[in-house]
């Protein structure tokens, strides 16, 4: 059978760029790297046992475990770079000194982690997976060789953690986009929404709208980001939604219209701009009019 299109644009064909703490403020790329990067996940799947077992069952395994790492290697030897490979010594910026002392040994402190690192690699399409793990952090053993006619090469093991304090932080994402829009880190807003936030009086037959910022991923309109919920049975509200880049504008059509005097919850998130960043979470109480 021949390949489909999108199958070949989907052929990852080139090295990725690495960068550090993607879409933050402090954003930084990686390099130079040699080699490209490594992006592996591992997970321990437990088979429940019992009496009569013919092998694997399906509905009885448990996840325990799930594991992502990213590896790259290193040329650049600054006191900046080895601080990545050595989270848990201290870096004195001002006296240009990595330190590692009795103090460095326990619990790794929280600043050793990284907000991400996040690999683009390219596609035959054009466009980019772009994989982020979260709260990254290397726990290579550290090596650096002086070679006579080469160059020292640094080997980084990126592990993504798991957040205890929120559950709701993911360990890891991929992602495909446009392109590595490296200057923009602002993230997008929504700047006006119809109803607007406490409004008592909003007609059952209207749409709701979100303006934003700027332009979004279109494909970050859909149901799972736009949520409109009934407070008193919290049902969540069918309808229509749709996009319309030169307003910058998502329209939601409830399907059938709302009910009167009645509360609702409009709720907007992980909504992303072309450069991959991922809005604030906005949510919107509102209640219709009496007829």
């Amino acid at each position: 059978m021949a390949l489909t299109q999108q199958q070949v644009e989907n052929i990852q064909i080139d090295h990725g760029l690495v960068f550090v703490n993607y879409g933050e403020t402090d954003q930084k790329q990686l390099g130079p790297t040699r080699g490209g990067g490594e992006f592996v996940v591992t997970k321990n799947i437990r088979d429940i046992e019992f009496d009569g077992r013919k092998g694997k069952t399906k509905g009885l395994q448990v996840v325990d475990e799930i594991d992502a790492q990213l590896t790259v290697t290193h040329l650049d030897a600054s006191l900046e770079t080895l601080r990545l490979a050595m989270p848990y010594a201290t870096y004195d910026e001002t006296a240009m000194k990595l330190t590692c002392a009795g103090d460095n040994v326990g619990i790794v402190p929280e600043e050793a982690y990284l907000k991400n690192v996040t690999m683009f690699a390219k596609v035959v399409g054009g466009g980019y997976k772009k994989i982020t793990l979260f709260n990254a952090m290397s726990e290579a053993d550290f090596t650096l060789t002086a070679a006579p006619k080469g160059e020292g090469e640094m080997s980084l093991e990126v592990y993504a953690h798991w957040d205890p304090m929120n559950d709701t932080q993911p360990l890891y994402e991929i992602e495909d986009v446009a392109s590595i829009a490296t200057g923009d880190i602002e993230l997008p807003t929504v700047i006006t929404t119809v109803p607007a936030h406490e409004a008592d009086d909003f007609d059952v037959a209207d749409s709701l709208t979100a303006k934003f910022s700027e332009d979004i991923q279109v494909r970050d309109i859909n149901e799972s980001n736009f949520t409109l919920i009934k407070v008193d049975d919290s049902t969540v509200v069918e309808g229509e939604l749709s996009y319309t880049s030169g307003t910058r504008t998502a329209t939601f059509k409830p399907e059938p219209n709302l009910d009167a005097d009645t509360a609702y919850i409009w709720m907007i998130a992980n909504v992303r701009d072309r450069a991959g960043n991922k809005m604030a979470k906005v949510v919107v109480n509102f209640k219709t009019a009496a007829q």
